[in-house]
């Protein structure tokens, strides 16, 4: 009997451990990941990869997938959830970039998610680069209207709760480029 209550003291010691690192780690990890970089950050590496992005979205606009769709870090296009198909060259792309992935909207504009974090049960946050062209679909429903600021930092844009407010914040670059920040508050 002591034998046996040594083992169900130990499996239960064990798991509350278990449960308390796993809440710890649950606790730090995504405040690790959540943390934005500053805006220049963003700004002088798309400046450094210019010529990428530009090659990008040439190749982009010849693909024949239309739009809204995700191509993932391993250069697979998530057409509609269900059907994918894998590109190398946006592979390659997307590696020279440093894109955790680009997002093709139904308006034809496209996101170059660089830095950020979003799951299903939480709060979402990216900045990167974003592309609009000249021409938009307007016949395209638009997930997102964007907004021009002045600065992306946290601070400086509108609040809701203690938090960024939900939206697509952006900083114009050049004509049709932007640096962006989406944030979807759950």
């Amino acid at each position: 009997m002591n034998r046996l209550f040594k083992i169900a003291l130990y499996a239960c010691l064990f798991s509350a451990g278990l449960c308390l690192l796993a809440a710890v780690g649950f606790r730090l990890w995504p405040k690790h990941e959540y943390r934005l970089p500053p805006e220049q950050t963003v700004r002088e590496r798309f400046e450094k990869n210019r010529a990428d992005y530009i090659r990008f979205v040439a190749r982009l606009e010849r693909d024949q997938s239309g739009h809204n769709f995700v191509i993932d870090t391993e250069g697979k296009v998530g057409i509609d959830g269900v059907h994918s198909r894998l590109v190398p060259e946006y592979r390659d792309l997307i590696r020279k970039i440093g894109a955790k992935d680009v997002t093709i909207r139904e308006d034809g504009s496209i996101e170059f998610a660089l830095y950020g974090f979003g799951c299903a049960i939480c709060s979402d946050s990216y900045m990167g680069g974003r592309y609009v062209p000249r021409v938009r679909r307007m016949d395209a429903s638009s997930d997102w209207e964007q907004t021009t600021v002045i600065s992306l930092d946290s601070a400086k844009l509108p609040q809701n709760n203690g938090a960024v407010a939900t939206g697509l914040y952006v900083v114009p670059l050049e004509t049709e480029w932007f640096i962006y920040r989406l944030e979807y508050q759950e």
